[in-house]
């Protein structure tokens, strides 16, 4: 990670550009709550909090991640340029106050004629949490599936996280490991035939389907972080009630 000056890094943050706001997207209430179990979409990504963490570390969490990746957004295609997108969203993270190693990915073997996302996303992420933020991250994902697909939280993951031929999403739990806030993240790109918006839970034939899996586990470096806390507040703006959104687990 490089070690800004508090001016270095203020400047970073000052020209780091940004994706456009899609007119579409509206203002959202959102309300988050101390040392209770939370899911939530923020762009392209599920996050999901275990019980104990405050309203403080989610929201830093949420911010420093929609900032990440609407900055990648800008500068890289999310669906078709996946390597650089992903290095642009460590880029930004790890300038923020995240250490975090390189996201490196494997092609996911399927075993049969069929595939589900959201079962892969499971085993996958089984290897890195235990029982407890494996199942906060299991009632995130059941609680997209229960929406359907006319909910506009749907819609919101789904139209940052793919396209009608591929598709880039995360899928994260928060937890506190001796104070420190620490995420488990897996990160996934595909491509297929006919993404749909409901690709978390639709089966895909693996004959047309290419998936690609990596997990990270990073940790929040909080003094650094504090740092730029405003700054990031400040140049999100009405983003983060645009593009983040609570759900019931």
């Amino acid at each position: 990670m490089t070690q800004f000056t508090d001016d270095q890094l203020a400047e970073y943050l000052t020209t780091l550009e940004l994706a456009d706001v899609p007119a579409a997207l509206v203002r959202r209430d959102l309300t988050l709550t101390d040392d209770t179990e939370q899911g939530l979409v923020d762009a392209g990504s599920l996050v999901s909090f275990v019980a104990g963490l405050s309203k403080q570390t989610k929201a830093d969490v949420l911010n420093s991640t929609l900032l990440a990746q609407l900055a990648a957004n800008k500068a890289y295609d999310r669906e078709n340029d996946t390597d650089n997108w992903y290095k642009k969203y460590r880029e930004v993270l790890e300038n923020i106050g995240w250490v975090i190693s390189e996201f490196k990915f494997t092609k996911y073997q399927a075993s049969g004629t069929t595939l589900q996302i959201k079962k892969v996303v499971l085993e996958l992420l089984a290897a890195i949490m235990s029982e407890n933020p494996l199942a906060v991250t299991k009632a995130t994902l059941d609680a997209v599936e229960s929406l359907g697909d006319g909910d506009d939280r749907v819609a919101l993951f789904s139209s940052n996280s793919s396209n009608s031929s591929s598709g880039n999403f995360q899928v994260a739990a928060v937890v506190e490991d001796k104070k420190t806030p620490t995420m488990m993240i897996g990160a996934f790109y595909f491509k297929s035939n006919d993404v749909k918006v409901n690709f978390l839970w639709a089966h895909f034939q693996t004959s047309n389907t290419s998936l690609y899996q990596g997990t990270q586990t990073l940790t929040l470096d909080e003094d650094v972080y504090a740092r730029v806390r405003q700054q990031i507040i400040d140049k999100l703006g009405e983003r983060a009630t645009q593009y983040i959104a609570d759900l019931d687990i």
